[in-house]
């Protein structure tokens, strides 16, 4: 053991065996400071989306609360609360409005905050405790309708309660349609006097927990088989809320980012392993020369290389972790909140990158490096024999594995490797193609052009495998810029400035046309109207719905609840027909719940509209995009079968700060039509995509950073060689200008045609990225065609005349004795 250190140390001091270290410190670090940095992302991101619920985990019901739930919440230490919802009228003197109103208990909200304020449309000022036993929150519009001020009594059901403030935003204002009405909030304590709560009165039910993630999850564990119909367990990031899609599609960019981490520390790994290997050949041949048998010399690698691995490992993750919080320090001043500490199990990542490399890689070398021959030292020539497929195929399926491993999943991981498979083909094919030029050129060859391309032939395996290391780099840099800003100007075409932040719901048809007046002399933007009448799926070909699922499965969501059906003769705004004829008198379903419910063209669906079955066959499917704020409807009847029902109207608008009192004011003689403001919605999912921007430039900056060092090493990995050529060159008479121009026209010559083939790839690994896991339109990148031979040709030439400037800068016979 002390021999194999003491070799360590040697190699050590003499700066043979750095870059190996180098390499694993690089691999270590990137990979632990963008898996600690994700972590602390997605803990903030959940605790952001938890204020927008006001609790970390809820569960709805259309019946009362089971004490049964309360009390398994106390057991496990779990923080509570209680919110009852319900519309009654409110009534100040000669006024009244139905309102929405909500009875919360003293811990309420147990995420985020109140704003509340004491003038009418005030911005607001932070609040987190519920109202007091007597008082009543207002919303402004409520108020306005009320004509009541602070101080004020109002009569909800059988009781007096006093105006003690306005309310600007509820916590849970991502809550769904059900508050359409102005709202108002009083405390538990009041509810029983209202008397409004009677059997059959419409009333949601809500348990709020918050606590540790692991408590959280037992309790889940515990409660799902015990809900019912018309009880749903929500989380903050569930499926199908706007603030749930955008995080989501967030974590998939940053489990992108921490991908291309491993795939870059996995061939920073192979370049350094490669190049321990060549400085390692004599000391091998020496060893046995002297009596070592190859027990020994295992012996010796291995304690050398757990020692480097503890090393690296070490150094590797102390430097992941002071750069997440350099990161994270820079990323402080745009947060809206601190972010989290990361958790100390995450640092299992760096480690495990770090593990698999040396196992991948390092080993099968070391064995190949093992089986040298003591010959060797009288021929200096000679190179050990490396079956280079079997090696890099292990160290392949090595980072596939951990790849699998860190997303969770294959398609990913699939995606990124049939993107890199495809490209080393392609990269041989085209490489041997183009070098293949030079080859004319290698005797006779006076100019620096003619030098520079007769070395990519003359060098040609090695050029290879640097023409693909290059084109891996920079075609992840490009994925990276794509996915980006595609995703960011997804999210800000989603949510434009004037994105409708109103619904105007239980409009009839004889109010629409005096509407449109007060928006158009508003100037408010305002989406079509669309009828709107209830019903509910019963049937399914002729079986029950409740028939089709197992009872201990939640049934999809568009059998659990009534539905808000319409008729429309276009397929609308926020929509597009993917799939059938959406005028062939059928039934328009929306594509997720369609693929829920596990539905199909032609199915046919019996609804319940007032008591009656309008049964139709599924003759188009529409994808919704649920973010654009327009009216949007799971299943669009046709009129005829919608003619015989009364219906409702709903639209959409954009209302401004300035417009709001002026418009409150105008509709107040509509006291029948309802509203739902999702402007405090809109402005909270703004804030997170304002944040996830940043971060993603962050993650990109790091991700670019680090293949930018494995750049450096593939190019010192033939920097002997090149030393030997150049100082041959000099040798024989050649100016330091034409030793320059030859490296630059290689180095350019690898950079274009890396920088060409990394666009193709980069195209063709967006597209199955934007289809299969963003679950977006494919798009062309023609900024990445430009974008990638640029990179190429100036990076890979600044980078190879860097690290080669030795080659025209140290006399020829320093070199000569170097080599």
């Amino acid at each position: 053991m002390q021999f194999a250190l003491r070799l360590l140390l040697r190699d050590i001091r003499s700066g043979d065996i750095l870059t190996l270290i180098f390499a694993l410190i690089i691999s270590v670090s990137t990979v632990t400071a963008i898996s600690l940095f994700i972590d602390r992302l997605q803990l903030s991101f959940e605790s952001e989306s938890a204020n927008l619920m006001a609790a970390d985990r809820l569960i709805s019901s259309d019946d009362a609360i089971s004490d049964n739930w309360q009390t398994q919440a106390d057991e496990l230490g779990l923080k509570q609360a209680q919110r009852t919802s319900f519309r009654t009228m409110i009534f100040a003197g000669d006024n009244l409005q139905l309102s929405q109103v909500s009875a919360v208990t003293a811990l309420y909200p147990l995420k985020g905050v109140y704003l509340v304020d004491d003038t009418l449309f005030g911005t607001g000022h932070e609040y987190t405790q519920p109202p007091q036993p007597g008082k009543i929150w207002l919303s402004s519009r409520l108020a306005s309708l009320l004509g009541v001020n602070i101080g004020d009594q109002v009569e909800v059901g059988e009781t007096s309660l006093t105006v003690s403030h306005f309310l600007v935003r509820d916590p849970n204002a991502s809550s769904s349609a059900f508050a359409i009405s102005p709202r108002a909030v009083i405390n538990m304590a009041d509810l029983a006097a209202t008397q409004v709560i009677i059997p059959g009165s419409r009333v949601r039910y809500s348990l709020l927990l918050a606590g540790d993630k692991e408590l959280l999850e037992q309790y889940e564990t515990w409660v799902t088989p015990q809900l019912n119909d018309g009880q749903r367990w929500r989380t903050p990031t569930q499926k199908g809320e706007r603030i749930g899609d955008t995080i989501g599609k967030a974590q998939s960019f940053l489990l992108l980012a921490g991908t291309l981490a491993v795939i870059l520390s996995g061939i920073a790994m192979a370049l350094a392993s490669s190049r321990f290997v060549k400085r390692h050949l004599m000391q091998v041949a020496v060893l046995k020369t002297l009596g070592a048998t190859p027990k020994k010399l295992v012996q010796v690698f291995l304690i050398q290389f757990i020692a480097l691995f503890v090393i690296g490992a070490g150094i590797g993750l102390a430097a992941g972790w002071g750069l997440q919080l350099i990161i994270s320090s820079m990323l402080a001043g745009l947060m809206s909140t601190a972010l989290p500490e990361p958790s100390l199990s995450r640092l299992w990542l760096g480690v495990a990158t770090g593990l698999v490399s040396m196992l991948a890689f390092c080993f099968p070398l070391m064995q190949r490096l093992i089986k040298v021959s003591p010959m060797s030292v009288l021929q200096p020539g000679f190179k050990v024999e490396q079956n280079t497929v079997i090696i890099y195929g292990i160290g392949f399926v090595g980072m596939f594995g951990l790849m699998c491993l860190y997303t969770g999943g294959l398609i990913l991981p699939s995606i990124m490797m049939l993107a890199i498979v495809g490209i080393g083909l392609l990269v041989a094919l085209l490489g041997y193609s183009v070098f293949s030029f030079g080859r004319s050129l290698t005797s006779g060859a006076t100019s620096g052009w003619q030098i520079g391309f007769a070395a990519l032939y003359r060098r040609l395996l090695p050029n290879l495998f640097q023409l693909l290391v290059f084109t891996l780099i920079i075609m992840l840099g490009l994925i990276l810029v794509g996915v980006k800003s595609n995703l960011i100007s997804d999210w800000q075409q989603q949510l434009p400035a004037d994105a409708p932040n109103h619904y105007l719901f239980n409009v009839q048809a004889n109010q629409i046309e005096p509407i449109d007046n007060i928006t158009d002399s508003l100037n408010i933007k305002r989406s079509d109207w669309y009828p709107m009448i209830r019903g509910r799926v019963t049937t399914i070909n002729d079986t029950a719905v409740q028939t089709l699922y197992p009872e201990d499965k939640p049934e999809p969501e568009l059998f659990e609840r009534e539905l808000n059906l319409t008729w429309s003769e276009e397929v609308g705004k926020g929509s597009k027909l993917i799939d059938g004829d959406f005028n062939a008198n059928g039934l328009s379903i929306e594509q997720r719940v369609m693929q829920e419910a596990n539905l199909k063209m032609g199915d046919m669906i019996t609804i319940n509209i007032g008591g009656n079955d309008v049964t139709l066959p599924i003759t188009s499917v529409r994808e919704v995009d649920w973010g654009s704020m327009q009216p949007n409807f799971y299943l669009i009847l046709p009129k005829q079968a919608l003619a015989d029902y009364p219906a409702n109207f709903v639209s959409s608008v954009f209302i401004s700060q300035k417009n709001a009192q002026p418009f409150y004011k105008a509709m107040s003689q509509f006291p029948t039509v309802s509203m739902l403001n999702v402007g405090d919605l809109l402005k909270q999912v703004q804030t997170v995509i304002g944040q996830l921007s940043q971060a993603i430039q962050l993650v990109l900056l790091c991700i670019l950073s680090a293949g930018a060092l494995v750049l450096l090493a593939s190019v010192r990995s033939t920097l002997e060689e090149r030393l030997e050529e150049g100082a041959l060159l000099r040798v024989l008479g050649a100016k330091k200008s034409l030793v320059q121009q030859a490296l630059f026209v290689e180095f350019g010559a690898l950079g274009l045609f890396s920088g060409l083939i990394a666009a193709a790839g980069a195209e063709a690994c967006l597209y199955g990225l934007q289809v299969f896991v963003f679950k977006a339109e494919a798009s062309w990148h023609p900024l990445l065609w430009s974008l990638g031979p640029l990179i190429g040709v100036v990076v890979i030439s600044a980078i190879g005349l860097f690290a080669s400037r030795k080659v025209s800068s140290v006399p020829p016979m320093h070199l000569l004795r170097e080599v």
